[in-house]
C-alpha cells in the first residue's frame, strides 16, 4: 500500500527553528546565543549609582526608536537629541561570575526607571525580565568585553514581547571609569540602541530601521 501524500507529510518531524538565517537572527531559536554568564562590570561598582541618559542622536524610524525605547523602561517623550532622563540603578554580585565583578540589577534599574510593578527578574537568570504583566525582555545574543584598563562593555540582542507586538532591539554600550573634578568616581559610556523589522520571528539585522546614541554617566548618590 502506497503512502497518500497527506500521510507522508503529516509524518514528518516539526521544522526546527535552530538555523542560521541569511541575513538575519531567528529571535525564536533556541540556541544559546546568550550565556547564563551576565554582563560584567567592575568589583568597584557594587551598590548604588544615579544614572543619567542624555540623547544625542536619533535616527531613522523614530515610531521604532520610541516604541523600544519606552520598553526598556524610557519615556519616548524624551526620546530627543538634548534631553535627558535621571533614575537610580545598582550593581550586585551574581552566583554566575567567575572571579571579581558584579553584574546590573535589571529589576531593580527597570523598576526605578520605568517606575515599573511587578518585576520578575532574578540574578540566577539574567536573560529574562518582566514588568507591568505585559512586556517581556529577553536576551537572546550577547557578547561582553570584559573590565581593563580600556574599559568595558557588551553587545545584546533582545526580543521585546509588547503585548501581541514582538521587536528585535540591539544595545551596545561602551563604559569607561574616571573621576569628577572633586576626585569621585564616576563612570561615563555611550549607548548605542538599534530596532530592526521583524518577520515570523526573524530579525532583519542587515539593516536598522532606527538609531539613537545616548551618553550615560554613573555618579554616586549624596552620602
Amino acid at each position: 500500500m502506497i503512502a497518500s501524500p497527506a500521510a507522508s507529510f503529516a509524518a514528518l518531524p516539526p521544522a526546527s527553528r535552530d538555523v542560521d538565517v541569511g541575513g538575519g537572527y531567528d529571535l525564536l531559536s533556541e540556541r544559546r546565543g546568550a550565556a547564563e554568564q551576565d554582563v560584567i562590570y567592575p568589583k568597584s561598582m557594587e551598590g548604588r549609582w544615579n544614572c543619567e541618559r542624555i540623547v544625542a542622536r536619533v535616527d531613522g524610524d523614530k515610531f521604532q526608536a520610541g516604541e523600544a525605547y519606552r520598553c526598556l523602561g524610557g519615556k519616548s517623550s524624551l526620546l530627543q537629541e538634548g534631553k535627558s532622563e535621571n533614575f537610580e540603578t545598582q550593581y550586585i554580585f551574581s552566583p554566575l561570575i567567575e572571579g571579581s565583578g558584579v553584574v546590573v540589577d535589571r529589576g531593580f534599574e527597570i523598576s526605578s526607571r520605568a517606575k515599573a510593578n511587578e518585576v520578575q527578574w532574578t540574578v540566577e537568570k539574567p536573560n529574562f525580565l518582566e514588568y507591568d504583566k505585559k512586556i517581556k525582555v529577553v536576551v537572546v545574543k550577547r557578547s561582553i568585553e570584559a573590565p581593563s584598563d580600556k574599559g568595558f562593555g557588551f553587545d545584546e540582542l533582545l526580543r521585546v514581547e509588547d503585548g501581541s507586538t514582538t521587536r528585535a532591539v540591539q544595545v551596545k554600550r561602551k563604559y569607561r571609569r574616571s573621576f569628577d573634578d572633586q576626585g569621585n568616581r564616576v563612570v561615563e559610556g555611550l549607548e548605542i540602541m538599534k530596532t530592526f523589522r521583524v518577520m515570523d520571528g526573524i530579525a532583519g539585522t542587515e539593516y536598522p530601521t532606527s538609531t539613537v546614541k545616548s551618553q550615560i554617566r554613573l555618579v554616586r548618590p549624596a552620602s
